[in-house]
């Protein structure tokens, strides 16, 4: 008898059917945040373009700008991981423009610390 009640336990527990909540309409907050995760990493385009633009990139710090790649990395990993949109354009968007301006550094000479 005790065998039996224990199956029809699991036979029920595997057998119930999901209950999906309705999702809640944006928020006024999360509009801003989408705002800002475009807007924040294009703040540094200006160091990119300089590099780019004067051909020299000696005041730049290429271990600082690789710091902010690997972060940008490990950010773009955990986005993926997690299905997380936001942390997937705003890491990527920072990825790409920090990327341009490694790239320039190590084009034009910068330091290395």
């Amino acid at each position: 008898m005790l065998m039996s009640t224990y199956h029809r336990y699991k036979r029920q527990k595997t057998h119930k059917s999901l209950v999906l909540k309705k999702t809640a309409k944006p928020k006024a907050i999360d509009r801003i945040i989408y705002f800002a995760a475009i807007v924040e990493p294009l703040f540094s385009l200006p160091q990119s373009y300089q590099i780019f633009h004067d051909k020299a990139a000696a005041n730049v710090s290429i271990l600082a700008w690789l710091g902010f790649e690997v972060m940008a990395l490990i950010w773009l990993w955990y986005g993926i991981a997690h299905k997380d949109r936001m942390i997937l354009i705003y890491q990527g968007l920072f990825f790409i423009v920090d990327g341009s301006v490694v790239v320039g550094a190590i084009i034009y000479g910068a330091r290395w610390l």
